[in-house]
């Protein structure tokens, strides 16, 4: 194996590395980044839906925070209360102590403060139903003219029937018990249940152990009790009734039959405690208008009685209300909201996005092309830019690499080209010196040595004055003379050098000129003629020893440029040295046997004298249609700018 090709080798492999470096640290790096950014917009769509579940749920907590701080006595049409303070009949002041009014429901005067709000009502002890909007015959209250403050509404009437018939009260006795035992706090003074108090505790402990964090479904459950908290302390204080209030209240309140309280109706001799817990909400089934309703029940006590108070809400008008509260904040482009049917919450990832005081779910549309493509579409710029500039790396390395190589090559080449030629006029320096010193060369021979010894100094200062040249044109310190000439004048000058070439190589050389007569030139003269005499010793000794050995000179003009072509009728050039001819001490396959002397500089400083005329070299032809050797043009500027 050559140096040469242990040095592409050796190229090649840290090339291989450098490459397997780059390549496997961007494919990790895009492989991280890809899952990153995949985790990244699964977060960012779970975080969407957690912040529009619980815009809906505080929404739905400041009503039900609302509704929860109403009085017991709102949900009676009249009930009986003591004023407070000193009050007036007109004539005399009355003791409050001994006075008692009668004051009307709020909600049968103001009405519902929402308009998916149908109508309040309430379940007694024994199932009988009343409500602060509706008066009927069973009333308690005898006041014959009560009617007259009821504005009769056909709508509410027909959910009233509705209600009683959907709603049974002993069914609802039993179904709100069970729904407030096993799903919410039933009782004021405990906000927090022993349950929820050892999940907070696991959690805790979980944390300051460094484990996971919560399930979600812990999460959802901690999300409720912090709104039902949020209720309780909205809720109206328990209030001591006295026994003489208490007893014209307690059968419109507590809701006894008439005719008798119920065993579980409090002592009249003694004060009686109301008090009220959270609203709980569950579905009913269609309305008689159609629509689905809800049903918002709370449970109150009174002493040891339980009674239920709550609301019958319209879930068509309420979901667009609901709906509106995110739709400012754009963050899907269409959602939904379906009911959950109590005992159906789902698993952990429903459980995301339910609401935590409504049993309905939050219906949004999935990731756009799945998380995947949402996480590649995020990504790809950047990914694309940094597997650019890898490229860009593994270019420049390669590039670099190369010239490494092909510097060393030229370096290795112009040693053993400059070493190779100057060795053989050195050694004839040497050899014809000792021999004429020595006195060894007869006197008829002694000017053949002495012209011998002149040819090889010429040849010597000739190569040397070529790597000079082209040490100099690299480093850009070379300058022009510009002067003005024409076609003719300058042809002239080139056959000059024409004559002397092929007159030694005994080729036969032509000329023409298609430059206009009287069309100016501004070049270097010396330069064109140092590129022309490069061109024109190549094509000499290539075309030497050929059948009808010709060349042609020809220099024309096209488009402002000068061009000057040389032809020869050599073998031409091989396919494979067409381009390595330009490169500097790189010479043709052939040339050891077709010429002699050189260290493969000529072309390679005529391309730069041509590059610094503002012009370029270039092989048109490797054979020439009609003289069949190698055909090369140089093209600069007419008027060359200094």
């Amino acid at each position: 194996m050559t140096s040469s090709q242990r040095n592409k080798l050796a190229a090649a492999v840290v090339f291989f590395l450098i490459a397997a470096v780059v390549v496997g640290g961007m494919t990790w790096g895009t492989v991280s980044s890809f899952k990153l950014a995949k985790k990244n917009v699964t977060e960012d769509h779970e975080r969407k839906i957690s912040l529009a579940v619980w815009e809906m749920s505080s929404y739905m907590g400041g009503i039900l925070n609302s509704e929860g701080a109403r009085d017991p006595t709102d949900y009676v049409a009249f009930h009986w209360r003591r004023p407070v303070g000193v009050v007036s009949d007109g004539h005399t002041e009355l003791d409050t102590s001994r006075v008692a009014v009668v004051l009307e429901s709020p909600l049968a005067i103001l009405g519902p403060p929402h308009n998916w709000i149908d109508l309040y009502f309430q379940v007694g002890t024994k199932g009988a139903m009343s409500s602060p909007q509706i008066h009927e015959d069973s009333s308690p209250w005898p006041f014959e003219n009560a009617r007259a403050f009821w504005r009769p509404d056909r709508g509410r009437l027909q959910t009233w029937q509705w209600v009683k018939t959907e709603l049974p009260g002993v069914n609802l006795h039993e179904r709100v018990a069970a729904l407030c035992q096993s799903d919410y706090v039933t009782s004021v003074a405990d906000t927090l249940t022993e349950q929820t108090r050892a999940a907070t505790t696991a959690q805790q402990d979980r944390a300051a152990a460094g484990g996971t964090l919560p399930p979600v479904r812990d999460v959802y459950e901690q999300r409720q009790q912090i709104l039902r908290d949020s209720q309780v302390s909205y809720l109206p204080p328990a209030t001591c009734v006295d026994a003489d209030i208490a007893e014209r209240n307690v059968r419109s309140v507590v809701g006894a039959e008439p005719g008798g309280l119920d065993e579980r109706a409090p002592q009249l001799a003694e004060d009686v405690e109301i008090s009220a817990d959270p609203i709980t909400p569950f579905w009913l089934g269609a309305g008689p208008d159609g629509g689905r309703k809800l049903a918002f029940v709370r449970e109150c006590h009174a002493n040891v009685a339980v009674f239920y108070q709550g609301f019958i809400g319209d879930w068509d008008r309420l979901k667009p209300e609901l709906l509106a509260q995110i739709a400012n904040l754009n963050l899907f482009p269409r959602v939904d909201l379906e009911p959950v049917p109590v005992g159906s919450e789902g698993d952990v990832e429903a459980s995301k996005r339910q609401m935590v005081n409504l049993p309905v779910r939050l219906k949004v549309p999935g990731i756009p092309g799945g998380a995947a493509s949402a996480a590649w579409r995020s990504i790809r710029r950047n990914l694309i830019t940094m597997w650019a500039a890898a490229a860009a790396v593994l270019v420049v390395a390669g590039w670099g690499l190369r010239s490494l190589v092909a510097l060393t090559e030229r370096r290795m080449q112009f040693a053993y080209a400059v070493t190779h030629e100057l060795r053989t006029p050195l050694t004839t320096f040497r050899l014809y010196s000792d021999m004429l010193s020595a006195g060894l060369v007869p006197e008829a021979s002694r000017q053949e040595y002495l012209d011998t010894l002149n040819r090889e100094s010429l040849r010597l200062s000739s190569q040397v004055e070529g790597v000079l040249e082209y040490a100099r044109l690299q480093s850009r310190r070379v300058k022009l003379n510009l002067s003005e000439t024409d076609g003719a004048s300058l042809l002239r000058a080139i056959s000059e050098t024409l004559e002397k070439r092929c007159g030694e190589n005994d080729v036969q050389a032509r000329t023409e000129n298609a430059i206009a007569e009287g069309q100016r030139l501004r070049t270097d003269v010396d330069v064109v003629n140092r590129i022309a005499g490069v061109l024109v010793s190549n094509a000499s000794r290539h075309a030497r020893g050929t059948p009808n050995a010709s060349m042609l000179v020809r220099l024309g003009s096209e488009d402002g440029a000068l061009q000057l072509d040389v032809i020869d009728s050599g073998p031409g050039i091989n396919r494979a040295d067409a381009r390595a001819i330009f490169r500097p001490f790189r010479r043709g396959r052939g040339a050891d046997k077709a010429a002699q002397g050189g260290i493969g500089l000529g072309l390679a400083l005529a391309r730069s004298w041509a590059s610094l005329l503002g012009g370029r070299l270039e092989l048109l032809a490797r054979h020439h249609p009609q003289y069949g050797g190698a055909h090369f043009r140089l093209t600069i500027p007419a008027q060359v700018r200094s």
